[in-house]
């Protein structure tokens, strides 16, 4: 059995920690932004749809505020559609 190195991992154990950091906060994004497509047309008890759309919002705030700690630039899907939702009343 060979060993995985280098590239075949994807350099993880050169990753910075704003890598770490960010690949978190965008996987937080991409399941908020499922569990919103997932949760439209369906009307459970406690009203789920506005939740998801609260996580969704509440997950590209974090994204973003990340994004900008580390003095990186906000894509500007993900800036305008946090705009559109900040809006939302």
């Amino acid at each position: 059995m060979s060993e995985l190195r280098g590239p075949e991992l994807g350099d993880v154990s050169r990753r910075s920690n704003a890598d770490h950091d960010l690949s978190h906060l965008y996987a937080a994004v991409v399941s908020a932004r499922v569990a919103e497509r997932l949760g439209r047309g369906t009307r459970p008890p406690g009203g789920g749809p506005r939740n998801n759309g609260d996580r969704l919002t509440t997950a590209l705030v974090a994204y973003t505020t990340a994004l900008e700690g580390y003095a990186l630039p906000v894509p500007p899907v993900i800036r305008d559609e946090l705009r559109l939702r900040l809006a939302l009343p």
